[in-house]
């Protein structure tokens, strides 16, 4: 089961709502830095990791959480995730 997303344009927070057989994302930020943040909205403010630009990491679902929240730390920053 992997199920992939690509956003081009993450200007404003972007919600994944994770399958319930998810147990990791790959997250990959293309030209800049994305930052990510578990069950709530992500903001430059409030993040729990940082994808440097063109890097890739894998992440394990923390119990509980039902969605990853994308934002880009400036802009043209584009995202994809993958869900394992």
């Amino acid at each position: 089961m992997a199920v992939s997303t690509y956003d081009a344009t993450i200007s404003s927070s972007t919600a994944i709502t994770l399958n319930a057989a998810t147990t990791k994302i790959e997250v990959t930020a293309i030209d800049k830095t994305i930052l990510l943040k578990w069950n709530a909205t992500a903001s430059t403010a409030a993040f729990d990791e940082a994808i440097p630009a063109n890097t890739s990491k894998v992440f394990r679902r923390p119990k509980g959480s039902t969605t990853a929240n994308f934002i880009e730390e400036v802009a043209t920053a584009k995202l994809i995730c993958i869900e394992k």
